[in-house]
């Protein structure tokens, strides 16, 4: 009887052991050899100044490094509490926002958006009475992106928010996805009005708080107070290279992608994805709601995407594809200066954050390097190369098309009027106001506070624009306003291209 208690008792001890090595191996779980130089050598290959990334497996982040700068020109350095900005990945943590009030039952996927915002309207009836919450977060609105009425624009979120019925449909109600951040904004007033705080009080006190994202901010005005925050650059002036730019501030669309964080924290929040709700021990969202977001709602494409992934499908704040066979939830993040890229894929417990201040692609050619090198597959395919190529591809087409405009100019032509003669206030329905004034001898064109530019004459009553702010210019690039006239010799409008398309602004008589 004692030897079998003496070989009971070595059993135990052996199993501690062995369990207390296994705890060890995977705290000290290592990254494919050869990831990390690889990841620096892509940032080189893009010439990008500063790029993060964090790695997430078994519930831990196992790796998580800064590289690069925060700002060209300047000696501090990306490190892996570096705050940037995450773009349209803080879609899904307003879904969460929306999530938690169905899990308090105050809320159903399925309740009419119009029965919690009495002020929602859409261009068609129809989709005003039929619009639900699930639908702001699918993409089937059959609205084209609008974006330009928010960007660059000094209306707040209520005004964007009414601008939307004039906001024609581009096709049927749920028939065709098409990419729509309005919708994520008017979630995010949902999201706040059923909460009964602003959005952004809902996102540090029941988000960032129980997940940890201590430094993680929601608007310009707090990470102002932050020291560690990498600066955006972009290509401004067609130069070619990378200059530091301004932050663009979101508060007018805010819920669709304003959050700055940083890989550590952002690793938190996919945690509590791979992890069914649960972050450390504590529930944050239940299982069902976890699943709801991971479920496919509308679908993308299924054409083909690249060489490893047959079809896109959309959840609520993700998308949800295939990778080499394996189902891989992520979602980018782009906004001026800055790219992100997170996701996870469960079957192989492997999440990632990517993150960069350059705004390029770079991110997603990273991410899914660091994909492949955990399926031990690092030597198929160059996405970095591959990436790159296409990136060139993109930027020759621009020069040609930029040439071909250059070469169409028409000299020794003049304006019809003298400066004065186009001032005034210019108003489209859906876009809001454009002003013309005067400065000395300079014809200005701006748009609120929020866009300011100088008209130089091009031909005839066409005039380029050069953005006063570096960000603006490395956004719209060399701008044209043409103005239109009446049979009295009188401008009536003027046309500006936005979201693809020339738009008139009409002008308003006196």
């Amino acid at each position: 009887m004692e030897k079998q208690n003496i070989i009971k008792h070595n059993k135990i001890i052996i199993s501690i052991l062995i369990s207390f090595v296994f705890s060890i191996a995977n705290a000290q779980e290592k990254i494919p050899n050869g990831l990390e130089e690889r990841i620096e050598q892509i940032r080189k290959d893009w010439n990008i100044p500063g790029m993060a990334v964090a790695i997430i497996k078994s519930d831990k982040v196992i790796y998580a490094k800064g590289f690069g700068v925060r700002e060209l020109g300047k000696s501090a350095k990306v490190d892996e509490k570096t705050l940037f900005a995450v773009g349209s990945t803080t879609k899904a943590m307003t879904v969460a926002t929306l999530g938690m009030l169905v899990d308090d039952e105050k809320l159903n996927w399925d309740d009419r958006v119009i029965d919690i915002l009495p002020g929602f309207r859409m261009y068609d009836a129809y989709a005003t009475d039929e619009m639900r919450v699930r639908d702001l977060l699918t993409h089937k609105s059959g609205l084209t992106r609008g974006d330009q009425v928010w960007f660059g624009s000094s209306m707040n979120q209520q005004e964007v928010m009414h601008s939307i019925r004039y906001l024609k449909p581009a096709y049927s109600f749920r028939s065709t996805y098409n990419y729509q951040n309005l919708m994520y904004l008017t979630a995010g007033l949902v999201s706040a009005e059923m909460h009964g705080d602003s959005w952004d009080n809902v996102m540090y006190k029941r988000f960032f708080r129980p997940l940890k994202m201590r430094t993680s901010v929601t608007n310009l005005r707090d990470l102002a107070k932050r020291s560690n925050v990498a600066t955006p650059h972009g290509i401004v002036d067609y130069s070619g290279k990378l200059q530091p730019i301004e932050d663009r501030n979101l508060d007018n669309i805010s819920p669709a992608g304003s959050v700055y964080s940083n890989v550590l924290e952002m690793s938190n929040w996919i945690r509590l994805n791979m992890n069914n709700g649960m972050f450390e021990g504590k529930k944050i969202l239940s299982e069902a709601v976890v699943n709801e977001m991971q479920t496919p709602q509308m679908h993308a494409s299924y054409s083909g995407v690249d060489e490893v992934t047959n079809f896109s499908l959309y959840g609520l704040g993700w998308r949800l594809s295939d990778y080499r066979g394996y189902k891989m939830v992520s979602h980018g993040g782009g906004i001026d200066g800055f790219i992100t890229w997170t996701g996870f894929i469960s079957e192989i417990d492997l999440g990632w954050v990517v993150v960069n201040n350059g705004g390029m692609r770079a991110s997603y050619s990273v991410g899914r390097e660091i994909i492949d090198a955990f399926l031990g597959k690092a030597d198929d395919i160059d996405w970095s190369g591959k990436d790159k190529k296409s990136y060139d591809k993109a930027i020759a087409v621009q020069d040609s098309i930029r040439n071909d405009v250059d070469s169409r100019r028409i000299s020794n032509t003049r304006p019809r009027l003298i400066n004065s003669g186009y001032k005034g206030e210019y108003d489209h329905e859906f876009y809001g106001k454009m002003t013309v004034s005067t400065s000395g001898n300079n014809l200005i064109l701006s748009r609120g506070d929020a866009l300011k530019g100088t008209l130089s004459h091009w031909h005839y009553d066409t005039f380029r624009v050069r953005w006063n702010s570096p960000r603006e210019r490395a956004r719209y690039g060399h701008e044209f306003i043409s103005f239109h006239f009446s049979t009295k010799n009188e401008v009536v409008s003027l046309e500006r291209s936005l979201d693809g398309k020339p738009r008139i602004f009409w002008k308003e008589k006196k």
